[in-house]
């Protein structure tokens, strides 16, 4: 089964998503590329210890992440609002 991603219906308040990979495929794990869906063909992204990958979070980047069939697969995904309303503050300093 083939899982599909929005993020900002997922998450609703998105507009921008990131992506840092912190391990390489092939040699830290294998499956777990993240594929961008499009009705012209699918690309799909080698994660790389270090490459970033920065995209908008709408219905133009449906996505989805292979299963990992090895290894262990790490990322740190950071996403980005434009809406005040769903901002963090900044935390206080004592």
């Amino acid at each position: 089964t083939q899982t599909f991603s929005l993020c900002q219906v997922s998450y609703g308040s998105f507009d921008y998503t990131s992506l840092l990979y912190l391990s390489d495929y092939g040699s830290d794990f294998t499956g777990g590329r993240f594929i961008f869906m499009d009705q012209n063909g699918n690309r799909t992204v080698e994660p790389r210890a270090g490459r970033v990958s920065f995209f908008s979070s709408g219905s133009e980047n449906l996505h989805r992440v292979e299963k990992v069939t090895w290894g262990t697969r790490y990322a740190i995904t950071v996403s980005f609002t434009c809406d005040p309303a769903h901002a963090i503050s900044d935390p206080a300093l004592p």
